[in-house]
């Protein structure tokens, strides 16, 4: 009798294994305030710029957030600049970092060097930045049939501007942000074997979105000036 009612325990655990519960919420705090994309300037109004560089100067400068081409999570961290700039509507955006496959096209055309050269739109600013700092950790807890689990990546991103003619850095900021995830499971089943490596580019997204408002402020009053 002891031994039917061990097996129809074990049976009934294994059965509430199968079907976890897990309560999954990401979030990322504090966003600042955001810029207001509802007054878009006309391209010919717009000032042009480009990201000349930018690059991951954490502690995860090597190994993990590098692959065969470089440094990607500072190229990840380009393209996020890029994304933000281009949704506010008031800048023409044009390719700096990776100048060297947009002149390999245009050999392929058949376009020569100096003819290349003569198309390539100017910039009135350039931007660089690098991924400052760079962290993660994880929290949690267990109880008598379940667990809880918060993985938090926090990043600190720092931008200059610069005018091209004359290599003034005329505006420097810089921005932080973070992600976290948190996941709870019944039984200590159902969670995640290792950190969500999405994490930390949400958090860079966060600190550069923090830094928009200024960004964009400053770039609008050198164009009123400058022109």
């Amino acid at each position: 009798m002891k031994s039917q009612h061990l097996i129809t325990l074990t049976c009934a655990l294994l059965a509430l294994s199968a079907c976890v519960s897990r309560n999954i919420q990401e979030n990322v705090p504090d966003r600042g305030p955001q810029v207001n994309a509802s007054r878009p300037l006309p391209p010919s109004e717009r000032m042009t710029i480009a990201i000349a560089r930018f690059t991951n100067e954490s502690i995860y400068g090597s190994g993990l957030f590098t692959d065969a081409s470089g440094d990607r999570l500072g190229k990840q961290a380009a393209d996020l600049l890029a994304r933000h700039l281009m949704q506010t509507q008031r800048f023409n955006v044009v390719e700096r970092q990776d100048i060297s496959k947009l002149k390999a096209e245009a050999e392929l055309m058949g376009l020569s060097e100096d003819q290349f050269k003569q198309d390539l739109q100017g910039v009135d600013a350039l931007i660089m930045g690098s991924v400052a700092e760079l962290g993660r950790d994880e929290t949690g807890g267990s109880w008598l049939i379940g667990k809880e689990r918060t993985q938090r990546a926090r990043a600190r991103v720092v931008l200059r501007m610069v005018d091209p003619r004359t290599g003034q850095v005329f505006y420097s900021q810089e921005g932080s942000g973070d992600a976290t995830l948190s996941s709870t499971s019944t039984l200590g089943f159902g969670g995640t074997s290792g950190f969500d490596s999405t994490l930390e580019g949400k958090a860079i997204d966060a600190a550069i979105v923090n830094m928009m408002n200024n960004v964009v402020q400053t770039l609008d009053s050198r164009r009123r000036t400058t022109r």
